[in-house]
């Protein structure tokens, strides 16, 4: 499924290009992202449906894929 701005969907592609899994929500996040390491030590970012300012969300995204200890580099 696509987010509908498209500064958060590419951000979301990144995290799937890197190994990290898409769950989606019902209630005020549209999403969840997970790394790899599917435990209570791995890493989760939230994805929200309608953010203040979708490209800071976005630079969120990508700035915890990247810090992740458990992504896997493309």
């Amino acid at each position: 499924m696509r987010h509908p701005k498209k500064e958060i969907d590419a951000a979301v592609q990144y995290a799937l290009d890197r190994g990290w899994s898409l769950t989606m929500s019902n209630g005020h996040a549209w999403g969840k992202l997970q790394c790899p390491h599917h435990d209570r030590d791995g890493c989760t970012a939230n994805v929200y449906s309608t953010p203040r300012v979708p490209e800071d969300h976005a630079a969120h995204i990508r700035k915890k894929v990247d810090r992740c200890p458990h992504t896997t580099s493309v």
